[in-house]
């Protein structure tokens, strides 16, 4: 199982067929931070889970099925104070949503299992989680249509990956009021 460490977004293995229990705790060999990571999950989809008290730092959710944008996002946004944790799908994302929502999400729209809009539709079905502050990005679907349909389905802004990484940067310190 691939885990994300949500202090320093370093990457690397677990055995989960190791352990009988549900959530392990961790401790990251590069920056030593300690997480927890739920085991529930079938061990080919990552996840990482946020300790209740990520520094008082507000959590990024970052869900984007490709790698390289996964990693560009959290290199640009690593000198913000916040806590990154990353998902590679809807489904990943849904899961990590439920189980500790994030004070920011920034969703690719075209992503596997629940796509973005999926995941804008179900986020306002929640109350507890329907002022969830969301950043909706995509490469393929650009304009301003697309802007106002995110926008009604609950996102704050939305964001054409062909960003800068000042825009990004400025549109999560807008969004997070940082």
């Amino acid at each position: 199982m691939i885990i994300t460490c949500p202090a320093c977004s370093s990457r690397y293995k677990i055995d989960p067929s190791r352990t009988s229990k549900d959530v392990v705790r961790v401790k990251c060999p590069g920056c030593k931070h300690q997480f927890e990571v739920a085991l529930d999950i079938p061990a080919s989809v990552p996840v990482a889970t946020v300790p209740d008290n990520a520094g008082g730092k507000p959590v990024v959710l970052i869900v984007d099925d490709a790698r390289f944008f996964r990693q560009m996002i959290t290199d640009i946004l690593k000198d913000l104070p916040v806590c990154l944790v990353t998902a590679e799908n809807g489904d990943e994302a849904w899961r990590h949503i439920e189980k500790s929502p994030p004070q920011l999400l920034l969703l690719d729209l075209n992503i596997p299992g629940k796509s973005g809009y999926d995941l804008l539709k179900a986020i306002q079905q929640k109350p507890a989680i329907r002022n969830m502050k969301i950043l909706a990005m995509s490469g393929v679907q650009r304009g301003e249509q697309v802007s106002s349909e995110v926008r009604s389905l609950g996102a704050d802004a939305f964001l054409n990956k062909s960003f800068t990484p000042r825009d990004l940067q400025n549109r999560v310190r807008q969004i997070l009021d940082l």
